[in-house]
Order: structure tokens, then sequence, then C-alpha cells
């Protein structure tokens, strides 16, 4: 069994975890100025939002470079053949959206409870 180096998932979550932080913080600021305030419930519900439209869209990231979907995308937009260099970057892209996206949801966990 491999065991899990602590600077790797640092390394690999840092960015996610920033872009999710910079998302709730510009959500934040444009709730205050249209609203004068940041209300907690509405924060939360926008984050919740914008995390699970991210979960769609990374799991959408992952799933497009299949061997199978690609394959169809060949066939009906004549895009390049499926390559194995080509699934693990767009799965690695993927896992960012998706790691981004958990982040705000927990982001929006923590607004909904202050």
């Amino acid at each position: 069994m491999r065991q899990i180096d602590g600077r790797l998932v640092l390394k690999y979550s840092s960015k996610p975890f920033l872009a999710a932080l910079t998302i709730a913080l510009v959500d934040s600021l444009a709730l205050y100025l249209v609203v004068n305030s940041v209300p907690g419930q509405t924060l939360a519900l926008i984050l919740f939002f914008e995390g699970g439209f991210g979960l769609i869209l990374g799991g959408g990231v992952s799933l497009s470079a299949t061997p199978s979907v690609s394959k169809a995308s060949e066939r009906l937009f004549g895009t390049s053949p499926w390559s194995r260099d080509g699934e693990r970057h767009a799965e690695r892209v993927g896992w960012k959206w998706m790691l981004a996206s958990t982040f705000l949801i927990l982001i929006g966990f923590i607004a909904s409870a202050i």
C-alpha cells in the first residue's frame, strides 16, 4: 500500500483551496456591494450552487477524455484520437475542479454556521 506524502497533498490542494477562497471572497464582496451586508445564508446558497456546478464540470472534464467518449467525439467532431497522456491530463484537471468545488462547499457550510 502506498503512503500518502503530506507535501504532495499540500502541493496538489493549495491552488484549488486558494481558488475556492478567492471565489468566496469575491462573492462576499459582491454581496456586500449589492446588499450592504453579507447574509450568511445567501452566501452559503451561492457557494453551494457554485460548488455543485464545479463538481459537475470537473466530472465532465474527467469523463471527456475516456476512450469511449474520445472515440465518439473523434467521429462526430473530428477531434484528435484518444491518448493515455490526454486522459491523465484531463483527469488531473477534473480532480482540481472537483477539489476546488469541494472546498467551496465546505466554505459554504462554514458560512451557514456563522
